[in-house]
């Protein structure tokens, strides 16, 4: 284990050690004990290369060194330790090459807006079968297609010099699978009842639970939907997923006071988040499409118009 170097009056064996002045500007600079350090130049002298061997291994404080460091150095405690590294393979670099590609290739602007959620809440209510709830995401999916019916341009994609309006509307439905996002999609939820998304949905998790995903499980999506209402976040930014135009951010249905008038009742409320590409959707068609939504979620029989 690396240790930190406590002064202490009188010569002291770190002291008598032999060093380069480079060595010991680095141990001093890292918290470094040279008493620890295997030296490996001329006549015995630690130098820059023993500090370096120490500093890649990575290794912690003990807790016990760090306790009697805040009572002589406080000042000596400001270093950072490695808890865990975390190689950027596998689905991680996957997710990270998307993420980058994504903000990097795409000029992405996001609306924000709230909506009634009475409405929602009295369907999930109706639609309760044997005690089993419909899920408010087939609810959003669903409306989120109808949307997308509406307002085609949106589901579209950018190849090269070319903006592609698609005939199907796939919408994956961003899922956490051991810490890792998995986004894999519904296809044709216009086409389908809320019940069939829902039951479609409960099997994705499934098999996020289980690992038992396919890669057509995940191709060929032309919008995405996230929601962190879970977590209880009430608006927040989602980023595109290539080569997807646009995704839906939706935050938590909570209730709060609401103005109608000059009256202050209780509501209830849901955030609905809309990021867009600019470079192929201009602003005024994407909030109109946020409207659409928003009206939706608040009247859901608008999804059979």
């Amino acid at each position: 284990m690396i240790e930190i170097a406590i002064p202490k009056l009188g010569l002291t064996k770190k002291d008598r050690i032999k060093a380069s002045p480079l060595a010991r500007k680095m141990a001093a600079t890292h918290n470094l004990d040279l008493t620890k350090i295997t030296d490996s130049g001329p006549g015995g002298t630690i130098v820059k290369a023993d500090i370096l061997r120490i500093m890649e291994k990575g290794e912690t404080i003990p807790e016990e060194k760090v306790k009697e460091l805040r009572e002589e150095r406080p000042d000596a405690v400001m270093v950072k330790e490695v808890l865990e590294s975390i190689p950027i393979k596998g689905i991680r670099r996957a997710i990270f090459d998307n993420m980058y590609q994504s903000l990097t290739q795409s000029a992405q602007i996001s609306l924000h807006t709230e909506a009634r959620a009475e409405a929602i809440l009295d369907l999930r209510e109706r639609v309760t079968i044997n005690g089993q709830n419909l899920s408010f995401n087939a609810i959003l999916m669903k409306i989120t297609a109808m949307a997308l019916r509406l307002h085609p341009q949106i589901n579209a994609s950018v190849d090269g010099d070319k903006i592609h309006v698609w005939r199907q509307i796939h919408i994956g439905l961003a899922m956490e699978a051991d810490d890792d996002l998995m986004v894999p999609v519904i296809r044709n939820p216009d086409l389908k009842a809320i019940r069939e998304i829902d039951r479609e949905i409960t099997e994705l998790i499934n098999k996020t639970r289980e690992n038992r995903f396919s890669p057509d499980d995940f191709a060929n999506g032309t919008f995405t939907i996230s929601n962190l209402g879970f977590a209880d976040i009430d608006h927040f930014i989602p980023i595109i997923r290539p080569p997807e135009s646009a995704i839906l951010g939706v935050g938590r249905i909570t209730r709060k006071p609401v103005v109608i008038g000059n009256d202050v009742i209780p509501g209830v409320r849901i955030g609905l988040s809309l990021t867009f590409d600019h470079r192929i959707i201009d602003g005024t068609p994407a909030a109109r499409f946020l409207k659409t939504i928003k009206e939706t979620v608040e009247d859901p029989i608008l999804m059979i118009r």
